[in-house]
């Protein structure tokens, strides 16, 4: 399975599925958990956003990758941020292109107006 084919089925799936490491672009990140791998990819922006500098899959779903394991960086932000597992897709609410601001992304849940 490519890091494309395993970041689409992350974005539809509330699974991490094992699978090859994906690096950030042009460089290796040791990383020692997943939210250092995590910060090692993002930069912080004006507005609050959150730049994503690591891999993405086909559709520029930012993924990461730590101990063989790939997960969206919009369900770890998300996660994090809200205290929760999203429910179905997590996409950002602004219009800074792949935001990961937990405080900048929405689940069904949240889109379908429910709380946070």
């Amino acid at each position: 399975m490519t890091s494309e084919e395993i970041a689409a089925a992350l974005d539809a799936a509330d699974v991490s599925v094992p699978g090859p490491s994906v690096p950030a672009r042009g460089r290796s990140v040791s990383a020692a958990s997943w939210q250092d791998a995590f910060n090692a990819r993002t930069v912080a922006m004006e507005g609050g956003h959150l730049h994503w500098t690591g891999a993405t899959g086909h559709r520029g779903t930012p993924v990461v990758s730590f101990r063989g394991q790939v997960q969206t960086g919009y369900r770890l932000a998300f996660r994090w941020h809200h205290g929760r597992e999203p429910e179905g897709n997590v996409r950002p609410t602004c219009d800074y292109p792949c935001c990961l601001a937990g405080g900048h992304l929405a689940d069904r849940r949240i889109r379908e107006g429910g709380a946070a």
